[in-house]
């Protein structure tokens, strides 16, 4: 290219910024994150950021919100939280209401919980509206109960980045955490589309709810800081009460439940695959050697959670592994 031609071409960059705002240096007064919920010494929500809760339906999200509201209520008696819920009708949005309520003690009005169903509205209504309510009530946590409803598409990866980045702005330049609530997948236990894959890669903390009989277990999926220790919540008279930390699990099962999670990924729904792009996927998802990956498709078809066709040795799930993931 000659520069003849390279006169022709515009600018990339056509509006001009102060640079000095975004430069970090050496020596610079950098405060630590400000904690809105710890757990024990170990920091789970901070403002500035935005954090997301996972689970699939039924898991009981809904009442794990509510025992997080009341633990940042009593950690920082100052701060007040903001409800949106654009799902559930306005009676199930008045008991969690009343939820938070009994968890508090309160028994009156308390503007430190403010609530707003958005139920009816349509999705740019909804977006506008949380817009204009984390300006004017200057909330400290938001909890956007329904985060999926604040987009028109969440497979269209342009629209999933603007919404993203909307959030982190909002709870930059208002000092808040953003907490959103999304569903999983129905087979792959995956956040759902490209809005999912958004909120995975920019929160702070993503919780995962799992029902696991009477309790249901909240692990940290994905952190920015140090995990917290996994625990579980029972249902004692319609309140979420915390049951205790969950016994951890040994390597080999850690590994195993990681094994399942990859491979629900990668075939999940119906897909089928021969050994060769199975060991390339997985190789890439779970960043391990080709001899590490061999003995992992061994050990899942062994325990039955992968099938091989005897006829075109393609790989596939399980029925089991279609039920258990």
């Amino acid at each position: 290219m000659n520069n003849t031609q390279l006169q022709k071409i515009e600018p990339l960059v056509k509006k001009k910024y102060d640079l000095s705002k975004c430069e970090i240096k050496f020596g610079d007064m950098i405060p630590e994150p400000e904690p809105l919920l710890t757990f024990g010494d170990v920091l789970v929500l901070s403002r500035g950021n935005i954090s997301t809760i996972k689970g699939k339906a039924k898991a009981r999200k809904s009442f794990f919100v509510a025992f997080l509201i009341q633990q940042v209520l009593e950690q920082h008696p100052e701060v007040s939280v903001l409800l949106l819920d654009s799902e559930q009708s306005k009676t199930f949005v008045y008991k969690v209401l009343k939820r938070v309520y009994r968890l508090m003690g309160w028994n009156k009005q308390n503007n430190r919980l403010r609530m707003l169903t958005l139920r009816e509205f349509e999705v740019l209504e909804r977006r506008e509206i949380l817009i204009q309510s984390v300006e004017e009530l200057k909330c400290d946590l938001i909890v956007l109960d329904g985060g999926i409803d604040i987009i028109q598409d969440f497979n269209s990866a342009q629209e999933s980045k603007e919404v993203a980045g909307l959030l982190m702005q909002l709870s930059t330049e208002f000092n808040c955490n953003i907490l959103n609530i999304l569903h999983e997948g129905k087979t792959n236990g995956e956040l759902r589309g490209h809005f999912g894959a958004e909120m995975l890669n920019k929160s702070e903390t993503v919780f995962e709810v799992v029902k696991a009989g009477d309790v249901s277990n909240v692990t940290p999926y994905a952190t920015r800081n140090a995990p917290f220790e996994e625990f579980s919540f029972r249902i004692d008279d319609g309140l979420p009460i915390h049951n205790g930390n969950v016994a951890k699990k040994t390597k080999a099962e850690t590994n195993n439940e990681n094994s399942k999670r990859f491979f629900t990924r990668i075939l999940a729904p119906d897909k089928e695959m021969n050994n060769k792009e199975l060991l390339s996927e997985y190789m890439d998802i779970n960043q391990c050697t080709e001899r590490t990956a061999q003995s992992h498709v061994k050990n899942m078809f062994v325990n039955g959670f992968l099938n091989r066709d005897d006829k075109t040795k393609l790989y596939r799930l399980s029925k089991y592994g279609d039920e258990t993931m």
